[in-house]
Parts: C-alpha cells; structure tokens; sequence
C-alpha cells in the first residue's frame, strides 16, 4: 500500500512538468504578415481531423461562420469536360464538400483534384509552364454573385524552388494571387515545405490560411460578405488538400 502511495504521489508531481514540458514543444503558428494581422479576423480551425481518409465521407469543421460539410473523397457528381484543365483520371486526389455561410445562411458546393502528372496538364493547354512543378491542385466553385471560381495551384513542392510556384483564385473577371508561406512564428528558418497560402491583389493581402497544425484563416476586415464566402471556399479546399508529401 505505501509503494502504490508513493507511485501516485511521484505521478502527480510529475505531471505539471509533463504538462509544461508538452507546452514548450508545441508546435508554432505560421508567421503572417503583422501589417495584415492588424487589420483581419483570425478564424481558429475547429473540429478538423487529424487523420484524413483517402475515398470515403469525412468528418466535417468549420472556421468561424463557415462550415465545411458533406466532405466526399473521391467524386460522387461529374462536372462538364471542359470545366476542369486538371483530367479526373490522372488525378491522385479528388473531393467535393459544402461550404456554408452559418450567418446568411448560404451554401454551395466545392470539388477539387490533384495530382502530379505534367503532361496531362500540358495536353489540357494550360498557359503556363509546368517543367518545374511536380504537382497540380484545381478547385472550382460558383457564387450566384461573382460566377465561377477556379483555384488552381502549380507547385514544386519545396521552399528551394518556391519562386516557380502558381496560384491564382479566379473567376474570369478579377484574379487573385495565391502564394506559398513557408515561415513560422519566432524562427528564423523557414520550413523545408510550405505551411500555408496567402490571397493577394496588387500586394494586399485578403486573407491567409495555415494549413499546418488544428488550421487557421485569417480574412481582411471590410471585405464584402460575397468575396469572403468566395476566400473562405478557397481556403477550405486548401485545409482539406493532401499535399503529395502528405499521402497517407
């Protein structure tokens, strides 16, 4: 009895230190922009996964107004054969979710497909050069506002060859930018792959999403309830996007 007394005494003073230890090697936040922190909302990522299927439903989450739901891997509707430049048989990543706006009650829905072939996309006439890149995201969605939204990231994968990175959220009439960030919070190295992405137009940044970690966005204040819904899409694609590094 005394050594089962003394075994839960050396526990319980040794938890704090557990407690602390675990606390100190927490893993930091993204670095974001502190002119644009500032001026934006944070939206902590709550009830995201930590493991991700590769076919099959997923568990829902959402990031402040939004919800992200009805999450499939692998397509359950096809979408016209010109609507996508990525080709849905070489992809290595497909799915669809919902995204909903909780506070004007709006939803609509999102498909994506990834994969790292880039004589598919070159075949599809793609503008762009691809010999760099080594895989290839495209998300697409309609606003009943704005149109159809394309996201559409060619990555080289690493922060060696991140200036032959393209991004781009577009809908035909307005583009923007999309960047890789690859730099966390109080560390002068970046990371060896990149944390998260950053909206921009003309050097302003409209919202910033980490992907690493539970997943934050972060939307400039002032925009209009449509382009956040449009910039909150985007970032979900992204917050369920596996890179190729990433494959389970």
């Amino acid at each position: 009895m005394k050594s089962k007394s003394r075994l839960r005494a050396v526990l319980a003073g040794a938890l704090p230190l557990f407690l602390l230890t675990v606390s100190a090697c927490s893993v930091p936040d993204m670095q974001v922009s502190q002119s644009f922190a500032e001026k934006a909302t944070v939206l902590p990522v709550e009830g995201r996964p930590l493991v991700r299927m590769s076919i099959g439903k997923e568990k829902g989450f959402q990031f402040g107004q939004y919800q992200l739901r009805d999450i499939q891997r692998g397509w359950t509707r096809k979408t016209e054969p010109d609507a996508f430049w990525l080709k849905v048989s070489d992809a290595y990543q497909k799915y669809t979710f919902a995204v909903k706006d909780t506070a004007r009650q709006k939803t609509w829905p999102v498909q994506a497909a990834a994969l790292h072939s880039s004589t598919a996309l070159e075949a599809e006439g793609l503008s762009i050069s691809l010999d760099k890149q080594r895989e290839f995201l495209q998300a697409e969605f309609t606003s009943p506002e704005s149109g159809v939204w394309q996201l559409a990231l060619a990555d080289p994968g690493t922060y060696i060859e991140r200036v032959h990175f393209k991004g781009s959220l577009a809908n035909g009439k307005e583009e923007i930018e999309v960047r890789p960030l690859y730099k966390w919070q109080s560390k002068s190295l970046p990371s060896s792959t990149n944390l998260g992405y950053e909206f921009s137009v003309n050097g302003e940044v409209l919202a910033t999403v980490q992907t690493v970690n539970s997943g934050k966005v972060w939307l400039k204040q002032g925009l209009s309830p449509d382009l956040q819904m449009v910039l909150a899409s985007a970032s979900g694609s992204l917050l369920l996007y596996d890179k190729l590094g990433e494959e389970k």
